[in-house]
């Protein structure tokens, strides 16, 4: 390895915490911009930092003037987000330093769905029927131009957070009263209040983990999808590499590198989701980083050994990446969701987890007592298994029945006084 570097990043959280870990194990030294001191330990990656600057993270002036006020000014070697939502603000901060990264135009885009749907239009890529919306009266001028069922969401959120499946006018009315409400999302960042409705497609979904170089792909992978039944949009099963359409992955990886040209990024790490409509593939989103929900800090990890955050790292030092697999085998993540709202008693099945070989990891985020409700957003998920098996159809079937086997049983309600015989 290249002599160690001073690294920073912005606001290590959730995937973003494998960031931090990757540079740290390479021997550089690791900065954290975070929005407090407290955030290491909220967000696990204690013991994997040097030092850390405070700064308000929703905002590039004191993103900028905490490097620029710190020792570290004119030293750093590197300035990678580590969160989604300031991945923009970042990528400004970094050129304003003269740092390599994402160009700040294509981060933006990545960042709100609005503006890499119009890029998408200029260059051709296959997307969405979709409209830009500020009030209800236009949301239901869009859904009676587009067709119901229709889809509306904000237009920089993520996790599925206010994403609604709307087959009527009357749904569009509630759905719209209750978005409009939502005006703080993530680490506080604030909901525009400007919406999207699409057009819903039909298909199979999937994810596609890619790594570019000059607009050419040093990886791709075609990660299967299974999310919730509608009206929600969770994700509940990845799969990696995909156990079907296997004959379609070129076209789907082809579509996917055509959508991050399209919003400006040619280098680097993205994830990629994507359609199978009976039209092809569709682009449903970009995101400018390494897949969350682990498939890139588990999954490319268990099925080929591949450490995408390490790659990262060395491609904004302008080190040399490897991205050759180790090994050849599927893996798989199944998160565990409530059937119903209520209280749990019990937890039954966990202990044939152990038992288990293909079962290399699994997280239960629930105890008995705990209020649950069915999922609406990723946040509402209750846990998880990992799996991993020479095949995609392996890994996916140990992993869909090992979470079928984990049983909540839930507390009855009691009747009030007045109700009872």
């Amino acid at each position: 390895m290249s002599a160690p570097k001073i690294v920073a990043f912005t606001e290590p959280s959730f995937y973003g915490v494998s960031f931090a870990r990757a540079a740290y194990e390479q021997g550089h030294q690791v900065i954290s911009i975070a929005s407090s001191e407290e955030n290491p330990a909220k967000y696990g990656y204690e013991g994997f930092y040097h030092d850390l600057l405070v700064a308000d993270i929703r905002d590039e002036e004191s993103i900028y003037h905490a490097i620029r006020n710190s020792k570290y000014d004119g030293k750093l070697d590197a300035l990678v987000p580590a969160t989604d939502y300031a991945s923009h603000l970042t990528a400004r901060v970094g050129e304003r330093l003269g740092l390599k990264g994402v160009p700040y135009t294509a981060a933006l885009r990545s960042r709100n769905k609005d503006l890499a749907r119009e890029a998408y239009d200029q260059h051709g890529i296959p997307s969405v029927d979709y409209r830009k919306v500020k009030t209800l009266e236009e949301a239901e001028r869009a859904a009676a131009e587009i067709g119901y069922p229709v889809v509306l969401k904000p237009t920089n959120c993520a996790s599925s957070q206010g994403v609604y499946f709307i087959s009527g006018p009357d749904e569009l009315r509630e759905a719209f009263a209750d978005l409009t409400e939502f005006k703080i999302t993530y680490m506080d960042f604030k909901v525009r209040e400007e919406y999207l409705v699409e057009e819903y497609i039909e298909g199979q979904e999937f994810s596609v983990e890619l790594f570019l170089e000059d607009g050419k792909p040093l990886l791709a992978v075609v990660t299967e999808k299974i999310t919730s039944p509608l009206p929600y949009f969770v994700e509940v099963l990845h799969t990696l590499p995909t156990s079907v359409h296997q004959e379609r992955e070129g076209e789907i990886i082809d579509t996917a590198i055509g959508a991050m040209k399209a919003i400006g990024i040619h280098d680097g790490p993205s994830h990629v989701e994507v359609k199978l409509s009976a039209t092809g593939p569709r682009i449903i989103e970009v995101n400018g980083r390494p897949g969350g929900d682990r498939i890139a800090s588990d999954l490319l990890v268990q099925a080929f050994g591949i450490d995408i955050f390490e790659a990262t790292v060395n491609y904004y030092l302008d080190a040399p990446v490897n991205l050759q697999p180790r090994w050849n085998r599927a893996a798989a993540i199944a998160y565990l969701t409530a059937e119903r709202e209520g209280t749990v008693e019990k937890i039954d099945g966990l202990e044939a987890l152990n038992d288990n070989e293909n079962v290399v990891h699994s997280h239960l985020m629930v105890q008995p007592g705990d209020r649950v409700t069915v999922a609406r957003n990723s946040d509402d998920r209750l846990g998880y298994i990992i799996t991993v098996a020479d095949t995609p159809a392996e890994a996916k079937e140990v992993a869909l029945q090992s979470i079928k086997n984990i049983k909540l049983s839930y507390k009855e309600a009691k009747l009030p006084q007045e109700h009872q015989i």
